[in-house]
């Protein structure tokens, strides 16, 4: 081989090499930016029009929903199918994407006399049937996917289970977490519409479980099925989660099921709370909290709070000004805190030389005075131990400034001054809805 050739070969491998390099960088960059702009949160479901007396007010799974993702800040891919009729200002902010129908999916709400037993109508259903290929691809890659279907055949949940992730994301372990508000899918619907409860879990609901489905359903659904038929289907599952409204929920995990506390709050109207709860818990899981489930009690306690007609907007509010009230209830401890430690405590330590010689004097001086006057020495020693107290007691008083200020924040209740937050809330809606 001459000279010529070898130096041939040699600028051909550099070349081939320096290209190589340049498209092994390029397709690291591609992906590293893929994964910086992964979508958060993705929202799959139908929006809805709610009917109560006579008026009409948003609603649907994913309306809840969206509502919690702009209170922590999230911007979600929302994929919804809505009539011309629909109000989607609760989305504002959010990647939107309409699949236009000939109706918008309406309830009509309607109470027993004593208020406490809602019962559905479905006046209007949508002519589309919502799957994974109504998502764009770039919101196919969310981090977290949460379902809502409303019937049992406006969402095809198991359209969602059966994607098969990217290459990349099953070589890296990526794995898409899925939540699914299964209400819907225990629902049937009359000749007329009415809605009703099965009995059993649904086709639907089978078919979209697996490793990466955790299933939210309220004890309304799931308290009717066999014993032990939950943590059943919990094993083929990521977990479930069910709601026991003013009693908690249960989170079970194969056959082990954790009881979570609920958030005891004055309830006004329920709609609502098991979208939120299922929502913050999802968001929470995904942030590593090390508690989800008492997040997703405190987000759902803020739905309940409010009646169905300012709903879903005026939950945001609601978990924007209880975060806002926590903050500040932490400050004013963390303020008693630092008076304690900074002034009080240094001042009891002052005081202590102080208290002590008095202490001494005033037990020499009455035992002086006893001594000429031994029918007194029972009132000195009460005297004595009077005195003792009273000096002890500036120091406690002060030491109890603490105390004083705990308790003042304890009892300050966000229910007690909801006029007030509500005018001060009233100032910033216009920026927040901006």
């Amino acid at each position: 081989m001459g000279p010529e050739r070898r130096q041939m070969l040699s600028a051909l491998s550099s070349a081939t090499g320096r290209l190589l390099l340049v498209c092994t960088v390029s397709v690291l960059g591609a992906v590293a930016l893929s994964e910086i702009f992964r979508p958060t949160l993705l929202l799959v479901g139908d929006v809805t029009v709610d009917v109560v007396d006579g008026k009409k007010a948003l609603g649907g799974a994913i309306s809840y929903a969206a509502a919690v993702a702009s209170a922590y800040g999230i911007r979600a891919c929302v994929v919804t199918a809505a009539g011309p009729d629909a109000d989607l200002s609760v989305f504002r902010g959010h990647d939107l994407h309409v699949i236009p129908t000939n109706h918008t999916l309406t309830f009509e709400h309607s109470y027993t006399w004593w208020g406490n037993k809602r019962k559905l109508r479905v006046t209007a259903t949508p002519n589309v049937t919502l799957t994974l290929a109504h998502v764009p691809p770039q919101c196919r890659r969310a981090r977290t996917v949460l379902l809502g279907p409303l019937t049992p055949d406006d969402l095809d949940a198991a359209s969602f289970i059966r994607h098969r992730q990217g290459l990349w994301d099953r070589a890296t372990g990526f794995r898409q977490a899925v939540g699914l508000m299964a209400q819907g899918q225990q629902r049937g619907l009359d000749a007329s519409g009415r809605v009703t409860a099965f009995k059993e879990p649904s086709s639907q609901l089978l078919e979209a479980l697996g490793p990466r489905t955790s299933v939210f359903l309220s004890d309304v659904e799931t308290d009717v099925w066999p014993p032990g038929l939950v943590n059943e289907l919990a094993s083929r599952s990521a977990r479930w989660l069910i709601t026991r409204g003013e009693f908690g929920a249960d989170e079970v995990v194969g056959n082990a099921t954790v009881h979570l506390p609920p958030e005891k709050v004055a309830a006004v109207d329920t709609n609502g709370a098991g979208d939120t709860f299922a929502t913050a818990y999802m968001l929470a899981m995904a942030r590593g909290a090390r508690s989800p489930g008492a997040v997703a009690n405190w987000v759902a306690s803020r739905a309940v709070m409010h009646e169905q007609a300012c709903k879903p907007h005026c939950v945001l509010e609601g978990i924007l000004l209880g975060s806002s009230y926590a903050q500040y209830r932490q400050w004013v401890r963390s303020q008693a805190d630092r008076a304690s430690r900074t002034v009080i405590e240094p001042l009891k330590a002052a005081l202590e030389p102080a208290t002590q010689w008095l202490q001494v004097a005033l037990a020499a001086f009455i035992s002086k005075y006893s001594a000429g006057n031994g029918g007194s020495a029972s009132a000195g020693s009460a005297g004595l131990s009077a005195a003792s107290s009273a000096v002890g007691g500036y120091a406690a008083a002060f030491n109890g400034t603490q105390q004083v200020l705990r308790n003042i924040v304890d009892q300050f209740r966000p229910n007690g001054t909801k006029g007030f937050l509500q005018h001060a809330f009233s100032r910033i809606r216009p920026i927040l809805h901006a």
